[in-house]
């Protein structure tokens, strides 16, 4: 019964009870919707799917099963169209669901206003890292539930054993079908690194091998190659077990790629490999500065310093 209720298909999401719309991006035709599955609250991501390039042309001569135009004014024509239906038809819509979801989930995909806010090594003392060290194991389950093979064996596209290791695979993000938009995540298996304020110099040869075995999974399989890729470390991450994302430099800038949030990760590397044998490394004695939100939980404790630091 409880594999049944967990279920993400059809009879689960008709159960939807739609409360309110958290956020809209009319660029890339999404919502973010939230409810509740079965009485536990659920936030329920919908986008219309892209198109691949190579399938447009055959789409446009072919595969269009009405045409609606609204605007005639030529040489500017557009249109409203139905694709025909068979069973090599593309997918209209592609669904992410986060189920049962969290205040934090809430709160990061509610639309809200963003400040530049500083984290200096003592603000990290006195309020990112009590922040950090509060969330309950249960947080990231689901991160363990990966390395352990419980869930999401059959996409992992590379493995290595040993608090040294890590898993690579796709990104909840991607559709796994544009190689313009692919999306990947390596997710380290030393728990102990939460973000790459944790890293060390010892942890250099971990982000060397991530950085081979992307490229290399990267090349073998979808034919894109380094130069095609960014691999970059976020600060502050969306959940605190260390991970390094690896994206399609075609891909559309998002927020998390933005400045400050977004540290290549060959820079990163570069300030490990300067920072001492002994004693704290570089990024743990840096300072940062990045955008958050007003309903992220870090936001009041941060400005509240920042104020009193400046006199604001």
């Amino acid at each position: 019964m409880e594999d049944e209720l967990k279920a993400c298909d059809l009879a689960t999401l008709a159960t939807l009870e739609f409360e309110r719309v958290l956020s809209e991006n009319t660029l890339t035709g999404s919502c973010y919707l939230l409810g509740k599955l079965h009485g536990e609250p659920a936030i329920v991501h919908v986008q219309r799917t892209a198109i691949d390039p190579s399938a447009a042309p055959g789409i446009v001569k072919e595969g269009l099963d009405s045409l609606n135009v609204f605007l005639d004014n030529r040489p500017y024509f557009s249109a409203h169209a139905l694709l025909k239906r068979g069973p090599d038809a593309l997918p209209d819509l592609a669904l992410k669901l986060i189920w049962p979801c969290t205040d934090v989930h809430i709160k990061k995909y509610t639309a809200q206003q963003r400040r530049l806010l500083i984290e200096t090594p003592a603000t990290y003392d006195t309020v990112v890292e009590p922040y950090i060290s509060s969330f309950p194991p249960e947080r990231t389950e689901w991160v363990h539930a990966i390395l352990e093979g419980r869930k999401e064996a059959e996409r992992v596209l590379f493995s290595s054993p040993g608090e040294q290791g890590f898993m690579l695979l796709p990104d909840l993000k991607w559709d796994e079908t544009t190689t313009a938009a692919l999306y990947l995540t390596a997710l380290v298996r030393d728990g102990s690194i939460r973000s790459l304020r944790d890293l060390t110099r010892r942890h250099i040869p971990l982000l060397k091998s991530i950085k081979r075995e992307a490229y290399d999974v990267c090349a073998k399989k979808w034919g894109v190659q380094a130069g095609e890729l960014r691999l970059f470390i976020h600060y502050q991450p969306s959940y605190y077990h260390f991970h390094v994302h690896v994206v399609h430099v075609a891909h559309e800038i998002m927020a998390g790629m933005a400045v400050g949030q977004a540290h290549m990760l060959d820079e990163v590397m570069s300030w490990l490999e300067l920072s001492p044998e002994e004693g704290p490394s570089l990024p743990a004695r840096m300072t940062f500065t990045y955008a958050l939100g007003t309903e992220h939980g870090l936001y009041d404790g941060l400005l509240a310093v920042q104020e009193e630091a400046t006199g604001e």
